[in-house]
């Protein structure tokens, strides 16, 4: 796993356990939901449910499974063709080929992820309260944030609509140099709290500007930008 797709933040974690998340193919790591059931278990007095891989090979989640993946749009078989090849080649192997399970490293870096919504359906079985951790986890101000990172990019872009020469995907790339550091697609969706309040602040500031007239074109408007990543990134020739 490149550690450039890596995602490791403060506003990522369960039980104390940072819980990593791979920008481009969107997984969560189980690996580390592993670490926080084992926290949780020794401080609570929780009785160990199995492995996480005897969990997902239960035919009552392999079920759960197939209606999420058929409802996130992952496969389109029907449910006894699904379960068919789930009793010839195993659970696991058969997530790995849908791409939404994989195990990375070797010996002492191995570590597994898949897909979040997988993520939780395996959070759930391990413990109620842990279930409730990772819910609140992945629901939390995040997704608010998000909301609003989205409704500003949405006032910013009827702020630059008035330039002819706006190109949208330079203006939304540029952002991310600025407040990410570099540009994923989809990386806007992994941003932690801060990031995305940053995210909200720069975007408010630019299109308050436009609209009165401090930011007369959509060059001055990059320029501004690049401005912007030189005081964070570059201070001494700022």
């Amino acid at each position: 796993m490149n550690k450039k797709n890596t995602l490791v933040s403060q506003s990522r974690e369960i039980a104390g356990i940072q819980i990593r998340h791979d920008i481009q193919s969107g997984q969560l790591n189980l690996s580390d939901l592993d670490k926080a059931d084992q926290k949780c278990r020794k401080a609570y007095g929780w009785a160990k449910r199995g492995k996480i891989q005897d969990i997902i090979s239960q035919k009552e989640n392999s079920e759960r499974i197939y209606y999420l993946l058929k409802e996130t749009g992952k496969i389109n078989s029907e449910k006894s063709e699904f379960m068919e090849k789930v009793s010839a080649v195993g659970m696991i192997k058969f997530l790995k080929e849908l791409k939404v399970y994989k195990t990375t490293g070797a010996r002492q870096n191995k570590t597994v992820w898949c897909d979040p919504y997988i993520f939780v359906l395996i959070a759930m079985e391990l413990n109620p309260m842990l279930y409730s951790k990772a819910v609140v986890w992945l629901s939390d101000k995040l997704i608010f944030n998000r909301i609003e990172a989205a409704s500003m990019f949405k006032d910013l872009t009827n702020a630059v609509s008035r330039f002819p020469d706006t190109h949208y995907g330079n203006l939304s790339k540029a952002l991310n140099y600025v407040v990410f550091g570099r540009h994923v697609n989809g990386i806007r969706n992994t941003g932690t709290e801060e990031q995305l309040n940053e995210l909200q602040r720069i975007e408010a500031n630019m299109a308050f500007s436009i609209d009165a007239g401090f930011i007369k074109s959509f060059p001055e408007l990059m320029e501004h930008i690049r401005g912007l990543w030189r005081k964070k990134y570059s201070p001494k020739i700022a």
